[in-house]
């Protein structure tokens, strides 16, 4: 059987990652390593040959990867970064939009249980705990971006609550807004969840209270950030700030205090969470928090390959079950600075 990108991580003893790198000249890679790596493709004669191994090994050579919008910015990185971490090891990728089916139906799910890929990543979905665990039962490994289902499935989430409390110290301790309102997310992945509990933790720890007209519904998805901030603007004490937990939400809560003939962020203040490219270019240019997303793509595609690799023994692996990575407030101008 041919050689594959696994045999000359094991041989060279890095990572399928550090072997990708190599392969595709995109990062800094230790001079020694690179060496290693390089001899491991000459010694191993590696060719990368999808067809030859599935034929050899009964496998598709493809990733399925579930997302709720496909034209939405943020799942656009997630795909970019699983599709790059599958390209490195030639594996295709297939994409199901979970937006494009009724609720009731599980179609992708039924699809990918066939047999027509040999892994499969869920980001960001609404998908109930049984249903994953049949899969994984049925042998096809699964890993989770920005879903905590609490079962011992590898999963990869950025730092909502760190992202979050340090948005809302920014808001409430560094420019004292003592009317903070929020414009939630959908409330079945743990990131709306926990960037809420981060601002009512700020608040209440400087004696300050978050009522329940300040907390309006949003979807994050475009335009609810507009009608959510409609109904802020109605209340008869309107809030001087506004967290928006994501960002197009945050740019639609902005067209509204516009439209209300207010200014931001001299009347309210407006930030947003996930740093998407268009931050950046509204005006004001929004404050945010940044958060991985290429990489939460990249690595959970990385580890679905691994899993593969390990026939689906997750007890070889040797990363955590749950990998946190690490968010970072934007400063722009929409805050106030």
């Amino acid at each position: 059987m041919a050689a594959t990108i696994f045999d000359v991580a094991k041989r060279a003893g890095v990572s399928i990652g550090t072997v990708s790198r190599v392969i595709n000249n995109r990062d800094r890679v230790h001079p020694e390593t690179r060496e290693r790596v390089l001899q491991a493709i000459r010694d191993l004669d590696y060719h990368a040959n999808a067809l030859a191994r599935g034929l050899a090994s009964q496998q598709t050579a493809t990733l399925g990867l579930v997302i709720p919008q496909v034209n939405d910015p943020f799942f656009f990185q997630v795909v970019r970064g699983v599709e790059e971490a599958a390209s490195a090891a030639n594996y295709s990728l297939l994409i199901a939009s979970q937006s494009r089916l009724p609720a009731s139906e599980r179609r992708y799910l039924h699809l990918f249980r066939r047999g027509h890929v040999d892994a499969m990543v869920l980001a960001s979905i609404e998908v109930h705990a049984h249903e994953v665990q049949e899969i994984v039962e049925q042998g096809i490994p699964v890993v989770l971006v920005q879903l905590d289902i609490g079962r011992n499935i590898p999963t990869f989430l950025a730092d909502n609550y760190g992202g979050g409390r340090a948005m809302a110290e920014h808001l409430v301790v560094e420019h004292q807004y003592r009317r903070v309102a929020y414009i939630t997310g959908t409330d079945h992945t743990p990131d709306n969840r926990e960037r809420l509990r981060a601002l009512r933790d700020v608040l209440h720890e400087n004696g300050l209270d978050l009522p329940g007209e300040y907390v309006v519904e949003g979807d994050y998805l475009r335009d609810s950030g507009y009608r959510a901030m409609q109904r802020l603007l109605e209340l008869p004490t309107l809030p001087d700030a506004v967290f928006a937990a994501n960002d197009q939400m945050a740019i639609d809560a902005m067209m509204a205090i516009r439209e209300h003939g207010l200014s931001v962020p001299d009347d309210i203040a407006v930030v947003g969470f996930d740093d998407l490219p268009l931050a950046s270019y509204v005006s004001p240019p929004l404050t945010t928090v940044h958060q991985p997303v290429y990489e939460l793509g990249w690595h959970a595609g990385q580890m679905a390959l691994e899993i593969i690799h390990t026939q689906g023994d997750r007890s070889a692996l040797a990363a955590p079950n749950k990998l946190l990575l690490p968010t970072s407030p934007v400063i722009r101008r929409s805050c106030g600075c």
